[in-house]
């Protein structure tokens, strides 16, 4: 039950290919759009299901926006996670240990792993088995004594009508992307300028102030 690897591969190529002859922004705004209005309501319906169903009534029970449009996100995980080089070289393992092969969505995941030994993509992988829509929250705070931003962030994964749903669920990569503004200016912070520390402990990222951050 492998279909995700092929058409969520495909979604996502499709989808960098737009954004690379048309406005990057207005693609990514247009796929999440869509993404959030139909495929986040499948996800909340009795119908949701994993990206990799464990079994199927008929075949064409296969060809959801699930399997495809989540598939494609999930893809982009891996880019987003690993960077352009990164993933690329995962791609090229891909395709060198398994061209012409019928592979699983386990052999995917194992060439982009090997291929960054250096990245913990580990929590990727329970995206593939696990059904619904993940709620993430954050709190923010900033400590005026200490100079310091703290965001610190929670997953809640919902109980689905698949066959896990009775079972507790395991956390899933959700990549996160920060940038601060300067209060006055609106610019973009240089965030090179700061101290940052990841607690995975907590799901917490703090950015230790050398200077600027008051000005935010």
């Amino acid at each position: 039950f492998q279909l995700s690897l092929k058409e969520g591969l495909t979604v996502f190529r499709d989808q960098e290919f737009s954004a690379d002859i048309a406005s990057r922004a207005v693609r990514r705004i247009g796929d999440v759009r869509f993404l959030r209005d139909s495929q986040f309501a499948e996800d909340a319906s009795p119908m949701s299901h994993p990206i990799r169903p464990a079994s199927y009534m008929k075949i064409d029970n296969f060809y959801t926006l699930t399997v495809y449009e989540k598939g494609a996100e999930v893809i982009r995980m891996y880019h987003s996670v690993l960077g352009e080089s990164g993933f690329r070289a995962g791609m090229d393992l891909y395709f060198a240990r398994h061209d012409g092969q019928a592979v699983t969505c386990d052999d995917f995941f194992a060439a982009m792993r090997d291929a960054n030994p250096g990245t913990d993509i580990t929590g990727i992988a329970n995206w593939y088995h696990q059904a619904g829509t993940p709620v993430v929250t954050c709190v923010r705070e900033f400590d005026e004594d200490t100079e310091t931003y703290s965001l610190s962030f929670k997953q809640v994964l919902p109980k689905t009508p698949d066959e896990h749903g009775r079972k507790e669920k395991l956390a899933q990569l959700v990549p996160i992307k920060v940038g601060l503004l300067h209060g006055q200016t609106g610019f973009d912070l240089d965030l090179s300028r700061f101290d940052i520390t990841v607690s995975d402990e907590f799901g917490a990222v703090g950015l230790g102030s050398v200077g600027a951050l008051d000005e935010a």
